[in-house]
């Protein structure tokens, strides 16, 4: 079973890394998930950290959902409240990356170019709802 938890690592390591600090999912004495179910969820998403650990969020909250609420010795085990904590920790990370903003300069390359600058329209930045 192995665990990668060091964010001064480089490559799929540090991926992984931050992946598990979104999620959290740091502990090694206590961890939810592999390095190679961190990884397939890290190459599924497209490189995308946040994407992977979304994606790693929403599949313990299935798992979890699928456990039953029990005692014993005791101690009591709720699998739909930690179920419901990883579907909110889910939800949490999609609202931050919904709705982003990112900058897109527009260029024209086309014989008008030149001319498009002399022109009654202001010219500026767009920003592209991701």
């Amino acid at each position: 079973m192995a665990f990668t938890y060091d964010l001064t690592e480089s490559g799929d390591a540090l991926a992984w890394s931050k992946i598990r600090l979104l999620i959290p999912d740091n502990d090694s004495t206590d961890y939810e998930l592999e390095d190679a179910e961190v990884d397939y969820f890290y190459d599924a998403a497209g490189g995308n950290i946040t994407a992977a650990a979304i994606a790693c969020c929403k599949w313990l909250a299935r798992k979890y959902a699928k456990i039953a609420s029990f005692t014993a010795d005791g101690l009591t085990f709720h699998g739909s409240e930690r179920a419901k904590i990883y579907a909110e920790r889910a939800a949490e990370l999609a609202a931050a990356v919904d709705g982003g903003l990112a900058i897109a300069t527009l260029e024209r390359a086309d014989k008008y170019a030149e001319e498009a600058e002399d022109t009654e329209y202001g010219t500026g930045v767009i920003y592209v709802r991701t």
